[in-house]
């Protein structure tokens, strides 16, 4: 988060005494004159003015505007209303959901790249992972889209891009396939595509926040290739405790398996590994194997799935505790070993050590690196947040002279800046006087008072509210107040650092769909289509969903209720069954959840 310019301080004489405001001093229990709230007249700007003012007013506080962002024109326009060239990158939600929005009559040629030849529902990972539904059933082949609206596909990796030349360099994924040894030398081994337009849906990578350990010793849950390994391991893993003469340490060690990270994924993937366990394993191994399976999750929050409503957070973590699957809250990961994981109390400072048999890694995002060479090849100051490609309205790529767009986990849209009407704000909260004399330090519930009247406005300020302890301990002075430097500070920080939408399918979806009918709308007018008059983005949400285990769910549905239990299990069942992106997919997954309901997972390891 970029911290805000620091402002210079002025110092007035009045009535003989002469008072200093400053960013960061502990400033007295001052009262100041704020923004335009004062009946007396302006002073000059001119360092060094004089002017007399009643005995009662406090000095003025030097309240300057948020800098403006840095306007960038360097990349070239589309221009013209002939057929465009549309190269977009990837196949995940956002790729697919634009491709198979897009009208087959508008003048546009599209190339999609992607190195992975395939769309895959994500929702049903932690189910793939565990049996539950087959790998082949949530994956679509993207060349089925791709043939009917007769566009091209590529299975390459973009490895660069040039925005002023509007051209990418891919490389091809699988070069061993023609060359074994120097694939750097192999021949159509890399090539360029030119673009009028180009469409980035890369998605964002898993992010270890620096933690020594978690890409030597945890696995990654985020692509089909890391179920199929966590199947295959969980499997392995039972076959060898079942062998003779295994030590009961070992037994503990091999049976261990800890999920880091309590977001939907995590919890999701904990259901499914306990279901597993004692619906299917526990009918067909050995009965001396269960006392020593132990399933735990680890997250830094107090409650699992932090980020839904407050009432299915704790249903969702009191129904984990009460089927013995542990949960470890208010913990941070401090090293991943071979077998076991280190952890501080965020509370206490304790550090605990728990044994780690298998340990999957499903605690956050970051941005691809592939966005950070885009964002290195944009002007000066138009990519201010490095976590994800700033756009506008219309999914526009600030910088890129409307020619590159970014959907889904890459990509952050424009809001409007709580920092804009940051003086308002501390004002409204602030307590003034018939003069309009205010407090120029106010206390942690002033803060938050501040803040609660911004929220209708600017929703991201919410989280500031969440996390008012941490916010306010980390922007207040020596005396436990805060000055309007020090707000100012707070929401810079938060306007920054936070995502305008949440990284997930349905925004993804809701992008690429947008976007499509935007460049129908359009249909290849470059005038319009870099027009900021034209259309722009709202998102929806539908509800939030996620299994807990025993056929059970969480659904939170908008306007409609929470819905918790085996009743929130049919509609995520249900919901997951027909929101596959092909009537294939749909019949597929629901044959394999009647497999398992009347046949049980099929747990045999194939490789």
């Amino acid at each position: 988060a970029q911290r805000s310019r620091e402002h210079s301080v002025r110092s007035e004489r009045t009535n003989g005494l002469t008072l200093a405001m400053s960013a960061s001093a502990a400033a007295l229990p001052a009262r100041a004159v704020l923004g335009g709230a004062s009946p007396l007249p302006r002073p000059s700007a001119r360092a060094g003015t004089v002017r007399r003012v009643r005995a009662a007013a406090a000095p003025r506080a030097a309240i300057a505007d948020p800098p403006a962002s840095v306007g960038a024109a360097e990349v070239p326009p589309t221009t013209g209303t002939g057929r465009k060239t549309v190269v977009v990158l990837g196949s995940g939600w956002g790729a697919i959901s634009f491709v198979k929005s897009l009208e087959q009559t508008k003048a546009y040629d599209v190339i999609l790249v992607s190195p992975r030849n395939y769309f895959l529902y994500t929702p049903l990972l932690p189910g793939a992972a565990t049996g539950a539904v087959e790998e082949r059933s949530i994956v679509e082949p993207i060349r089925r889209p791709i043939a009917e609206k007769g566009y091209k596909y590529y299975e390459a990796s973009c490895i660069d891009v040039d925005p002023v030349g509007k051209k990418i360099v891919c490389r091809a994924e699988d070069p061993s396939f023609e060359c074994a040894e120097d694939a750097d030398d192999c021949p159509w081994h890399s090539f360029d595509v030119n673009y009028d337009y180009l469409v980035t849906a890369v998605g964002a990578v898993p992010n270890t926040f620096g933690v020594p350990g978690v890409e030597e010793h945890a696995m990654f849950f985020k692509e089909i290739a890391h179920a199929s390994k966590f199947r295959r391991e969980v499997n392995e893993r039972f076959e060898r405790a079942t062998l003779p003469d295994v030590p009961e340490a070992r037994l503990k060690e091999l049976l261990s398996f800890v999920v880091i990270g309590a977001g939907p994924t995590g919890v999701e993937l904990a259901a499914e590994l306990y279901d597993m366990v004692y619906e299917d394993v526990a009918k067909m191994y050995p009965g001396r194997l269960l006392p020593h399976v132990k399933i735990s999750i680890i997250d830094l929050q107090e409650k699992i799935l932090s980020a839904y409503d407050r009432r299915i957070a704790e249903y969702a973590t009191d129904f984990f505790q009460r089927a013995n699957i542990e949960c470890l809250l208010n913990k941070q990961v401090q090293e991943v070993k071979e077998d076991s994981v280190v952890m501080k109390d965020s509370i206490t400072g304790a550090v605990e050590e728990i044994p780690a048999g298998l340990s999957v890694w499903c605690s956050g995002i970051k941005l691809n690196p592939l966005c950070e060479k885009i964002m290195d090849k944009l002007p000066a100051g138009s990519q201010e947040n490095r976590r994800s490609l700033a756009t506008d309205k219309n999914l526009r790529v600030k910088g890129s002279n409307g020619t590159i767009f970014a959907i889904g986990d890459c990509a952050t849209m424009e809001r409007p800046r709580s920092l804009s009407k940051a003086l308002e704000l501390f004002r409204t909260a602030a307590k003034c006087d018939e003069a309009g004399v205010c407090e120029v330090n106010l206390d942690k519930e002033t803060v938050k008072a501040a803040l609660a009247g911004g929220v209708e406005e600017f929703p991201h300020l919410e989280e500031v509210i969440n996390n008012i302890d941490d916010k306010f301990a980390a922007h207040a002075d020596a005396g436990e107040r805060c000055t309007f430097e020090g707000f100012k500070a707070m929401l810079t920080e938060v306007d920054n650092g936070l995502r305008a939408l949440p990284a997930t399918a349905q925004v993804a979806k809701q992008e690429g769909e947008y976007l499509a009918s935007f460049f129908n709308a359009c249909d290849a007018d470059a005038e319009r289509l870099r027009s900021e008059s034209e259309g722009k983005f709202d998102y929806v949400h539908k509800g939030s969903l996620a299994y807990i285990g025993k056929n059970a769910a969480v659904a939170d549905i908008p306007g409609f209720a929470i819905i918790k239990g085996v009743a929130g299990g049919l509609i995520w069942k249900s919901f997951e069954t027909i929101s596959q992106v092909s009537v294939r997919n749909i019949f597929l997954v629901a044959a394999d959840m009647i497999r398992t309901k009347l046949f049980g997972r099929d747990i045999s390891r194939m490789q």
